[in-house]
């Protein structure tokens, strides 16, 4: 295992991560210029970041704050790590989840825009509108990487219909016609969270081309 030996002094900290092993004074500046190292060893290995687990407390965010709060008696951090493909695979799991959930709620907020809208539903769209974008945003990252899905011209047909979709609520909502939005939404943006869950499902049955 390599073993950089990167400060001399009292080290007390051991920073772990692939398959490298650091060691540092237990100082906010001695990280820091650790953590440089490991952003450089992400970036060389085309990975990034997972996890933190700190003297065996897990931690998937605000790590860095734990670390300034804990810095004069943390021993051990471990650095898990992921692939983009496998970064990917957690955000697609993710989007199906969401689409689950959404579907009902976009029902809902059909019914809402064709009796009249409250400032909730408007507000529950303006969610709808960032997640559609945050799905967009994923399946691009599958269009640049297609060896990663069987399936991703697929994916790919269904980001054009979302795109497609997009414009439709735009001109909509342009024009301030609450039905042609509740139609959009209900006879196209449901329809196609459907076949996206069906895509996502049928790589998960059927296994990933790597």
């Amino acid at each position: 295992m390599n073993r950089p030996i990167l400060f001399n002094g009292s080290m007390n900290m051991q920073i772990k991560i692939l398959d490298k092993v650091y060691e540092c004074e237990n100082q906010i500046a001695a990280v820091g210029a650790i953590f440089d190292q490991v952003q450089q060893l992400l970036t060389q290995s085309n990975t990034s970041l997972s996890s933190f687990e700190i003297d065996g407390v897990k931690l998937y965010s605000n790590y860095d704050q734990y670390i300034v709060e804990h810095i004069e008696n943390i021993k051990i951090v471990v650095i898990h790590v992921k692939t983009l493909k496998e970064l990917m695979d957690d955000t697609l799991s993710s989007i199906n989840e969401y689409l689950v959930r959404a579907i009902p709620e976009i029902d809902k907020m059909v019914d809402e825009f064709y009796q009249g809208a409250s400032q909730n539903t408007w507000d529950k769209f303006a969610q709808l509108l960032e997640g559609l974008q945050f799905i967009i945003d994923s399946l691009n990252t599958i269009g640049d990487n297609q060896h990663w899905y069987y399936n991703a011209s697929q994916l790919g047909l269904v980001k054009q219909d979302i795109l497609r979709q997009i414009v439709m609520l735009q001109v909509a909502m342009e024009n301030e016609d609450r039905v042609k939005l509740s139609d959009v939404l209900l006879y196209e943006i449901i329809p196609t969270f459907r076949a996206l869950i069906k895509e996502i499902t049928v790589n998960n049955d059927y296994g990933q081309v790597q």
